[in-house]
């Protein structure tokens, strides 16, 4: 709630503490390359302002874990806040500044993901319906947080340093990788990384800016825009942990100053990139009327950043340990001919790209209890000891999904008359702590209407101390053809309670 106590606190903030020049902090790479990306975004505004009746705002989806939905973001206890949440604060900010809604954000997160699982929402198209026609125009990754989360069967002695660096990169990549490939028809998404991440959960420090370096690195590989609200304030955290205004060095969830802050650094960053761009393509002009004038020769390209034509975006191969300077010319030029072939096999005569017969996971702002107990009434041939629920007396656990609330608890899920083929099943479920998920067990089987297709276990206990939102991705043993039939059972088979944040059913 605002108040005048707020108000103050925020206008002390702006003239004594966040200032243009700490602000400028927050601009980690500005993309040197993409000026048609840029220009997308901008004609977009332009339109919408100039015809507001006849042109859409520009759409933003922010994917994200419990931080960017807004989790105790005004200091009591509560699993989401989204109206408290930056990404609603950078759209109120916005729109503010432009006089009129330019702008619309999605919030996407969902508590307890990483990058993973944000690589999956992009790549089996899992947005809320106004998206699904032709996607986002700006994708922001926001998984800062749970990048940065060591996996929960490490080794106390391995560097974690290293591993989280490692382990951010991979995450970054995949997400970007697939966010590029989104829409091979149409314009590419501008992406953009918005790292929060102050800590705490490594001992090192060193460790806690493993995230920031690898998201400067894969924007810089991938031309991307990365912004820092982290490095903005960093100082300041780190001169007095106990200051809450920007961190908690006992909760990764911070207050709504800090969120009012991420806003305004996104914001910041966003105005030096439209400067800088509008710098560059004013000289980029100058050069080519001074060109002309004096008949200048231009100066050829090098041929290993000449990418073929076609809006589908050129991939460079991938920033890893084993891309070594003696092989990357060969790389690169490999990616070039791959993506080559891509064009020449990209069908544009849809603009669906969804491959899946079903896909959907557990959000505050996309698929809730409503939703969830609309797709078992609708699919659920039957159902014995398991209900939607929220909980809020098991520590993090408290997220909508669907749990097992008696021993071998089980449903089953059919689809008849399939209108797309299944290969993949992915099922997200919690792994939690304590006395009520231990040797947390679900037993999984999928079949046709006439064999069995695939079984499996997934454990629902880990020993971190909160929990997290995984996946398992499981592929059956045969295709099932458009037109028949696929069940898939999940029973309880150990322990007290299993919960399942999402399931998708795709042909890939």
């Amino acid at each position: 709630m605002q108040t005048k106590e707020n108000e103050e606190k925020i206008i002390v903030l702006l003239k004594e503490i966040l200032s243009p020049p700490r602000m400028r902090r927050s601009v980690r790479h500005i993309p040197t390359f993409n000026h048609d990306g840029i220009k997308h975004i901008l004609n977009i505004v332009y339109n919408r302002i100039k015809n507001p009746d006849q042109f859409p705002p520009l759409r933003i989806a922010v994917f994200g874990g419990s931080v960017t939905i807004g989790r105790n973001c005004l200091g009591k206890p509560e699993f989401h806040n989204l109206s408290c949440a930056w990404p609603r604060r950078f759209e109120l900010l916005v729109n503010q500044m432009l006089g009129q809604d330019v702008v619309r954000v999605y919030n996407l997160g969902v508590g307890g993901t990483n990058s993973d699982t944000g690589t999956r929402m992009l790549k089996y198209w899992m947005y809320p319906e106004d998206l699904k026609e032709s996607g986002p125009d700006v994708i922001i990754n926001s998984y800062s947080t749970n990048d940065s989360v060591p996996p929960w069967n490490v080794t106390k002695d391995l560097d974690l340093v290293d591993l989280i660096l490692d382990q951010s990169r991979d995450r970054l990549q995949n997400f970007v990788r697939e966010a590029l490939q989104s829409r091979p028809c149409g314009t590419p998404p501008f992406i953009v990384h918005v790292d929060d991440w102050l800590g705490p959960i490594q001992v090192a420090l060193l460790g806690e800016l493993s995230y920031n370096t690898a998201m400067v690195q894969i924007a810089k590989w991938y031309d991307t825009f990365a912004v820092s609200y982290a490095d903005v304030v960093r100082d300041l955290v780190y001169a007095n942990t106990s200051d809450t205004t920007f961190f908690k060095e006992w909760d990764a969830h911070y207050g709504h100053l800090a969120h009012q802050t991420i806003a305004w650094s996104l914001a910041f960053a966003s105005m030096e990139l439209v400067t800088n761009f509008c710098g560059d393509e004013l000289q980029s002009y100058a050069m080519k009327q001074n060109s002309s004038k004096n008949k200048t020769t231009h100066v050829p390209k090098n041929p290993l950043f000449q990418q073929p034509n076609g809006q589908l975006p050129f991939l460079p191969p991938p920033l890893s340990r084993q891309l070594l300077l003696k092989n990357v010319t060969n790389e690169w030029m490999n990616s070039i001919e791959e993506h080559a072939e891509k064009i020449v096999r990209v069908d544009c005569s849809s603009n669906h790209y969804n491959p899946c017969l079903s896909a959907w996971i557990a959000a505050p702002e996309n698929f809730g209890t409503y939703e969830i107990n609309n797709f078992m009434a609708t699919y659920a041939t039957q159902m014995t000891g398991w209900e939607v629920e929220k909980d809020n007396q098991d520590g993090w656990s408290q997220k909508v999904g669907l749990v097992a609330k008696q021993k071998n608890a089980s449903f089953t899920i059919t689809f008849e008359d399939t209108d797309k083929p299944v290969k993949v099943i992915t099922i997200f479920y919690l792994k939690s702590y304590g006395s009520k998920w231990k040797d947390s067990q679900a037993h999984i089987t999928v079949s046709n209407s006439s064999s069995s297709l695939l079984r499996s276990d997934l454990s629902g206990e880990h020993d971190l101390k909160f929990s997290l939102t995984y996946s398992e991705r499981l592929e059956l043993q045969d295709v099932v053809p458009v037109g028949n039939t696929v069940k898939l059972k999940v029973q309880l088979q150990n322990g007290s309670t299993f919960k399942i944040m999402g399931l998708m059913l795709c042909s890939n």
